[in-house]
């Protein structure tokens, strides 16, 4: 909301030049935050000013274009009222017809707030005032001279833009000129120039109007925001290209549905809304079964067609097709009810069966197609995560909020990153253990222990994960702060609630971990890893408190370092289970 002027001389070098005279903003990436001044390709000139472009901006553009030779001087003005008609163009002293382009500034141009601490942050900070440059890998307007920049702290009128430009005085010949002769347009002019730089009052209302509109600002800004999406007004032309050549367009063709699908109803909207509804019209053949196919292939690890991202005729055929029809006609008839199918589906005989084959079963049916027994799969990245932290009692379920960063190497993101958030600040308190699909995620450095478990990219779009087996998994699981710490608490739990001995304590923590109690054997094994373990801590107190200090979480005090020590071990053991981590 402050007002503020730009005063830049400048000469083309070369012919066919655009590009920004001079910015001071946050860089194209960032909504070209900060203000702008563009010698477009036609020969125009554009001036705005953005908090994101073009949906939170104000912008004009000259109706004429700039003489081609020579030097041209230009002046931006902005009065700091967040309206386009704020916003003036001078060429060579003259104010210059504009057309305007956008008109919807709501925010402040110098300051966001960060979502996940509510601070305040500064995109235009100083070192990013350019002239004759964008920034980042933008090219620069080298061929342009330009000579003479000034930035004033407030809107010039059009006299001051005149006499800046050295075309008249401040008031020059409209002083000269008998009251009397003057015309409208020079009356007017003078009254601007004497109501904005004379007259005391004026600016007495003045710092009054701007510090209510600061306020006002101030409100609008500290609000949060969410990015969404929405159709242009006037759709781009789309072309067939010849053998996919960008530049070799061959026929223009429009929005719609392949009709051997289903046709488009002439009711719909040509949208996304009306995709939307085209989509999730019940006599669509398609969307119920592929939506109810992903659901399934959660729970068995393999849909009914195997092929989730590929219903056509080089996808695979359903190995139960009258089962999928049922599925998506039901799911239809739920009203697209997702919680109840997904119940539907666990509650059926099929998925509650046992996972153990005999080897006749086996040989007949490897890939369980015929569904004869219960699915058998590693959990996802996620699962794992908050499996391990549900049952030391860390998890958090709290529903919604913005994304947190739990623990990650240190120095991991300012090695990878080539421009903002290069510093990964790791959150406190509850957001530590908040549930996995809350986990930041940065695509070119997404969360490490995740990957290791086969997590997507996101740089492409993925239906089915691949599911491997290293030994970096393992690693993971065994020194991870997250796992260590979920064991410790894990470890904790048990001496809270298990009185009977070590190995109740044990068989506590099996159950926990993988759903099931262990049998003589295993309580016999890991029993002797935990004596073994409470030993050698009990001759090296340090080395078990070193082990109980990892992660934020605060140990109990109440508990003997090398019991507790001894017991985060074997709890820490029965993490790395495969049926800890294996749905069976």
């Amino acid at each position: 909301n402050e007002p503020f002027s730009v005063s830049l001389w400048f000469k083309s070098i070369r012919e066919n030049v655009s590009g920004p005279l001079f910015t001071r903003t946050a860089g194209l990436f960032n909504g070209r935050q900060g203000y702008l001044c563009v010698l477009e390709e036609d020969g125009t000139i554009s001036a705005s000013i953005n908090r994101v472009f073009p949906d939170n901006s104000i912008k004009i553009r000259s109706l004429d274009a700039v003489p081609a030779d020579g030097w041209n001087h230009i002046v931006m003005t902005y009065d700091g009222s967040s309206r386009a008609r704020g916003l003036a163009l001078y060429l060579n002293g003259e104010r210059m017809a504009s057309a305007v382009k956008v008109d919807n500034l709501k925010q402040s141009t110098l300051f966001t707030m960060d979502p996940t601490t509510g601070e305040r942050t500064d995109p235009t900070q100083s070192g990013n005032l350019r002239i004759g440059f964008f920034g980042g890998n933008s090219p620069r307007l080298d061929s342009v001279a330009v000579d003479e920049f000034r930035i004033y702290d407030r809107r010039l009128t059009a006299l001051e833009a005149a006499a800046v430009n050295g075309s008249a005085d401040i008031p020059g010949s409209i002083q000269d000129t008998p009251a009397a002769n003057r015309t409208d347009a020079q009356r007017t002019a003078l009254r601007d120039y004497y109501v904005t730089a004379a007259a005391p009052e004026y600016a007495e209302d003045f710092a009054a109007l701007t510090e209510v509109r600061g306020e006002e600002n101030e409100i609008m800004s500290l609000l949060p925001e969410v990015m969404v999406m929405r159709d242009l007004a006037e759709p781009r032309p789309t072309y067939i290209l010849d053998r996919g050549q960008y530049d070799a367009p061959v026929q223009r063709v429009e929005r719609a549905t392949p009709a051997s699908i289903m046709p488009f109803s002439e009711d719909l909207p040509p949208n996304r809304k009306g995709l939307a509804e085209w989509l999730t019209d019940p006599d669509h053949p398609l969307f119920a079964r592929v939506t109810v196919n992903r659901y399934w292939q959660m729970y068995f690890g393999n849909g009914l067609v195997s092929t989730p991202d590929d219903f056509g005729s080089q996808g695979a055929l359903p190995t139960h097709p009258e089962l999928l029809d049922w599925l998506a006609t039901t799911f239809v008839d739920m009203d697209w009810d997702v919680k109840a199918l997904q119940k539907l589906i666990v509650s059926s005989a099929a998925y509650r069966q046992g996972s153990i084959a005999g080897p006749a079963l086996l040989e007949k049916d490897p890939d369980n197609t015929l569904l004869a027994r219960g699915a058998s799969y590693r959990m996802p990245a996620e699962m794992i995560r908050d499996h391990a932290l549900a049952a030391s009692g860390l998890l958090v379920d709290e529903i919604g909020g913005p994304p947190v960063k739990p623990y990650q190497p240190e120095g991991l993101w300012k090695e990878l990153a080539t421009r903002n958030a290069t510093e990964y600040k790791q959150d406190q308190g509850d957001n530590l253990y908040r549930r996995s699909m809350y986990t930041i995620w940065k695509r070119t450095t997404p969360p490490p222990s995740m990957m290791n478990f086969d997590t997507s990219e996101r740089n492409v779009c993925t239906v089915r994960r691949q599911s491997t087996s290293t030994p970096l998994q393992a690693l993971v699981l065994l020194n991870d702060p997250q796992y260590v710490e979920a064991s410790r608490l894990l470890a904790e739990r048990l001496l809270r609630e298990e009185q009977g001995g070590s190995r109740a304590q044990i068989a506590l923590g099996y159950r926990l971990l993988t759903s099931r109690l262990p049998d003589d054997e295993e309580v016999e094994l890991l029993a002797g890893l935990y004596e073994e373990e409470l030993n050698a801590f009990g001759a090296d107190r340090k080395s078990a408190v070193d082990l109980l200090s990892v992660g934020e979480y605060p140990r109990d005090e109440r508990f003997d370092p090398a019991q507790l020590a001894a017991l985060t071990v074997v709890a820490n053991t029965i993490m790395n289970f495969d049926e800890a981590v294996i749905k069976r």
